[in-house]
């Protein structure tokens, strides 16, 4: 077995023991988490968390809202606490009774480790449905219609179908080049919503263009030194 890498903020053992925690907490209410964003990323990519990640990213389907928030007394009664949640506009708060929103995402904490549930929608565009994910970013239908099952560090997860294709669709040609940070892909609408300011449309333009040619770099350097 291949030596495991150090990691810069995250605590192996904790982490891994919180979502498993997670996963059989939830289970006990008759949902099914799976491997999302970052977490996911890695335990495909380096079969391992990011080195320089600092928290673990878990998904749900959010038509189970309610019955995840009446799964918190066991959370709690597992030492996890709530950090915040938050909606799609990123408007927090940490009280889970706040029905003034419609939080896309909950943050929990365990012994110093933190771990984020987002909650992903069925939403209908035109003739075809896809996947609302926090609020940010669509996604194909097929990859949470059904769910797959991975191994990550010796335990078994659930993650959504076609993991490479699916984080192909979030990250990018670039998913499988390890970028440091590097972000997810953000929706039209969602960038159309942060340029109700006409001055923002130069910066998020720049920005865009300047993450590109990155993007574009790095992967040429890791293809070179992978033909090396």
């Amino acid at each position: 077995m291949a030596q495991l890498a150090d990691l810069e903020f995250l605590d192996r053992d904790i982490c891994l023991e919180n979502m498993m925690l997670s996963r059989d907490i939830l289970r006990k209410h008759g949902l099914e988490p799976f491997l999302h964003y970052g977490t996911l990323l890695g335990a495909i990519r380096e079969h391992d968390f990011i080195p320089y990640d600092d928290d673990v990213d878990m998904g749900l389907f959010g038509r189970d809202r309610q019955t995840f928030l009446t799964a918190f007394p066991d959370f709690e009664s597992a030492g996890f606490t709530v950090g915040y949640i938050r909606d799609g506009e990123y408007s927090m708060t940490s009280d889970l009774n706040d029905s003034t929103h419609n939080f896309r995402m909950y943050k929990l904490k365990r012994k110093d480790q933190e771990i984020d549930f987002f909650l992903a929608y069925e939403k209908r565009f035109l003739f075809q449905k896809k996947w609302d994910i926090d609020g940010r970013v669509t996604i194909p239908y097929r990859f949470l219609s059904t769910l797959d099952t991975i191994k990550f560090l010796g335990q078994e997860f659930s993650a959504p179908h076609d993991p490479a294709g699916f984080l192909r669709n979030l990250y990018g040609k670039t998913w499988n080049v390890p970028i440091r940070n590097t972000t997810s892909r953000i929706g039209w609408s969602t960038r159309l919503r942060k340029l109700k300011n006409p001055s923002k449309i130069f910066f998020y333009a720049k920005r865009y263009l300047s993450e590109k040619l990155r993007k574009s770099k790095l992967r040429k350097e890791f293809k070179n030194k992978g033909e090396s």
